[in-house]
């Protein structure tokens, strides 16, 4: 070949090499959830209003922890989350106002009617049970509604957001930084975090082209994700934030220690099932 139609080839042939290789942002998005599909990983959410979890998966060993804040105008919440194979831990933190205010009432009052009694002991049950100073132990048998406690170590992405970034309709890249819009409403079940319940009373034509922003690290594995969110039933309208760290690098998670569990009671269950 001669000299000259080398130098005509060369270019054309590299032009096509980079044309083909291109990689599609949509493409992209779906596999740079990779690292959250291994089950090794931190990671966060904020979103308006205050509210916020964070979390550590650990596949390896079968655990995780999640501990939710929540902040609304009723008031606020923790939820402390434990998964250590094949057992499940809850501790729950929040202001029990009037109910706690009744308990003390009526206890201060006596009485001997049964159904005063009755009431006493759920009421008494309902306070110690949000006081944050027990972990119960849930028997998962006994919970056939509740999914967050249902986490399945086979498909280790507890954000949810695997299944939100398929919903792409449009992506388009810049740097490390993908932008497009997705749809909440086809969000995955309530065993992610971002699941169907998170975007519960969500506009419908809204919910499925809302804004986002993903930011990828030098090996395309998502670290961040910023959901340009309508008001939902518990959210109001504002950025949801998503970041992932320690890929590859999570803790095991352990136990509470058994001097501060107890099973859980009837009334969790209820609450749960509820």
């Amino acid at each position: 070949m001669n000299r000259r139609l080398v130098a005509v080839l060369v270019p054309v042939v590299a032009l096509g090499l980079t044309a083909c290789t291109g990689d599609d942002p949509k493409t992209e998005l779906q596999e740079s959830t990779s690292g959250l599909q291994a089950g090794n990983y931190n990671f966060s959410v904020a979103m308006p209003g205050g509210s916020s979890a964070k979390s550590v998966v650990h596949k390896p060993s079968h655990t995780a922890s999640i501990d939710y804040v929540s902040k609304t105008a009723d008031g606020d919440a923790t939820v402390n989350l434990r998964f250590v194979e094949p057992d499940r831990f809850m501790k729950l933190t929040a202001d029990m106002g009037d109910s706690a205010k009744q308990l003390q009432a009526m206890q201060a009052a006596g009485g001997t009617d049964p159904a005063d009694a009755k009431l006493v002991q759920g009421l008494q049950s309902m306070v110690d049970m949000f006081s944050g100073k027990t972990w119960m132990k849930v028997d998962m048998s006994k919970v056939t509604e509740n999914a967050e406690l249902k986490v399945d170590f086979a498909n280790p992405d507890l954000t949810g957001v695997s299944d939100l970034l398929k919903t792409a309709s449009t992506a388009e890249r810049e740097d490390d930084v993908i932008t497009g819009k997705l749809d909440v409403t086809a969000a995955g079940d309530d065993t992610h975090l971002l699941g169907q319940s998170a975007f519960a009373g969500v506009d419908a034509t809204a919910g499925k082209a809302v804004p986002f922003e993903a930011t990828l690290d030098g090996d395309g594995r998502l670290t961040k994700l910023v959901l340009d969110m309508p008001k939902t039933s518990d959210a109001e309208a504002g950025k949801w934030t998503v970041e992932v760290s320690q890929y590859g690098s999570a803790a095991q998670q352990e136990a509470p220690p058994a001097d501060q569990v107890q099973e859980a009671p009837d009334s969790a269950y209820e609450m749960l099932n509820s």
